[in-house]
Formats: structure tokens, sequence, C-alpha cells
């Protein structure tokens, strides 16, 4: 999937997020510029909400902006993830790498979101992220209100029934990626934070310390 940049023309390629709960097919699908980690987590934050709540387990594709090491059956995760995870009072799982059969439900779903929802948008023209995702929603519901084939139901039947009185509830804040940086507090008891340039004062007995600021798009602490 795609859109064009109005300014410069230039078609941008954009990764798609797909999310598929394992027993009712029940599945979320967004476009992102790239899958950087605030953008798959903001996006895994919205699927959240789609769904209207957190499964016990998130079961992760093995990919670098979730999992920091891996080995055949244990995991370690990045720093942003088991916050996305505290903050949704989930855990988190990873698929063995080169090993799909770990996660066939999704795996499948991806060929099936290619004839559902890219095919039908092949030859329309987007032109930004948000007008993309736009497009995508309808089709989206299409898809999870579509009739099993060989099965009674649907897959939002299936997943309204059995799997979303399931869902932990959500936290009432979204959640927000926070940056860890360190600093010197100076002789006028102020840090800079080089991220956005400016000073922010610290209490006059840390002067001449190393401390560790954290920090967000909202508040530096």
């Amino acid at each position: 999937l795609s859109f064009i940049d109005r300014s410069t023309g230039e078609i941008i390629s954009c990764d798609v997020l797909v999310c598929t709960l394992p027993y009712s097919k029940y599945t979320y699908i967004e476009a992102m510029v790239t899958a950087c980690q605030e953008n798959l987590y903001s996006a895994l934050s919205r699927c959240l909400g789609f769904l209207g709540g957190a499964p016990m387990t998130v079961l992760s594709d093995n990919m670098k902006q979730f999992v920091q090491k891996n080995s055949r059956y244990e995991f370690t995760f990045q720093a942003l993830a088991e916050q996305w995870s505290v903050h949704y009072n989930t855990c988190l799982d990873a698929t063995r790498p080169r090993k799909p059969k770990d996660k066939p439900t999704v795996e499948n779903h991806v060929n099936c979101i290619y004839s559902s929802v890219y095919g039908k948008l092949r030859d329309a023209e987007f032109h930004s992220l948000a007008e993309l995702n736009e497009a995508i929603k309808p089709l989206l519901v299409d898809f999870n209100k579509a009739k099993f084939q060989k099965l009674p139901g649907s897959r939002e039947e299936v997943f309204t029934v059995h799997e979303q009185p399931l869902l932990k509830p959500l936290p009432p804040e979204h959640f927000v990626i926070k940056r860890t940086t360190s600093a010197k507090v100076q002789f006028n008891y102020h840090v800079s934070l080089g991220e956005n340039q400016h000073y922010y004062s610290v209490p006059y007995q840390h002067i001449g310390k190393q401390v560790k600021i954290i920090y967000d798009q909202v508040s530096v602490e």
C-alpha cells in the first residue's frame, strides 16, 4: 500500500500492521509510513482500542522493534515493548526466527488481507497516510463481518460472543512513549534536553550531579 506526497509527487510505500485474534480470527490492520518503534507501538495501542480490551498475551513476529535478543525459546524484549506491556497489563511473547508456523493464524490472514483489502485498493490514489487508513476501515469492517465459508457465523460474531468478554479492560490513558537520557546538572541548577533544546530546572541540591531524564511529548521528569 502507498500514498502520494502532494508536495513532491513521491510515491511513499507503507508498512502494514496486521493483528489477528487466534480463535475468532478477528483482525485489525493499519498502514504506517515506517515500522519504527514510535509508529508501531502507537498502532498497537490503536489496535487494542479497536478490540476494546487487551489480551493476556501478545505474540509478535521476531522483529527488532519488539525483540532485543532472541534464542530458541527465550527472548529479551526492547525496553519500549516492556513499557507498553506494563501499561496494558499484558504479557509478551515472540515467534522463533524463520518459524512462520509459530503464528499460523496471522500468516494466513496476511494472505486474506491481500485479496480483501490490498486488491480492492490497488487502483485507488491517496495523498496522505490518514486518507489511506480511512479507506482501509470500511474494507476491514466488511472483512470481519464476512461469513465463514465452512463455519457458522463471522469473525465479528465469534469475537463478540467468545473472545471480547475475555479481554482485559484498557487503562484510562493511552500509552505514551517515554524516552530516557542523562545530563549533568549545571551550576545554574538546570539541565539541558538536547532533543528540544530547552533547559529544565532541578532542585539546587543536585548541582554537579549526573541525573537521569525521563520525558515524553507532554512532561519531563
